[in-house]
């Protein structure tokens, strides 16, 4: 006795391959090895996070906070000197420009809103 396929219904199709690679590559690839890493609680990630620690060091509050920080020379600048850096006038620009180019083609008629 013999089984005939349907040769449509033997070979999968092109969204079932999609589909099922889409699955293994955002289930299996990221998944970490089990065993290797040893994971604290929420607890502990957030002291950890505002300076405590398991050491004993002290926490970062406002009364121990070193009057100090680092600031460069950018920081350091008057506003009037800011504006004259090219990158500043660059980033300006680049965030300005679409919305002039807007209102200059809604103005001309291409555009319409």
């Amino acid at each position: 006795r013999s089984v005939t396929l349907n040769p449509a219904m033997a070979r999968p199709s092109l969204a079932a391959v999609v589909l099922f690679a889409a699955w293994a590559t955002t289930t299996l690839s990221f998944a970490p090895a089990r065993g290797l890493a040893t994971f604290r609680s929420t607890r502990d990630v957030k002291v950890m996070l505002l300076g405590g620690d398991d050491d004993g060091k002290p926490k970062l509050t406002r009364e121990n906070e070193p009057d100090e920080y680092f600031e460069s020379s950018f920081e350091q600048k008057s506003t009037e000197e800011k504006f004259k850096d090219p990158l500043v006038i660059i980033g300006l620009v680049s965030i300005f420009f679409p919305f002039l180019l807007l209102v200059i083609f809604n103005g001309m008629g291409l555009v319409g809103i």
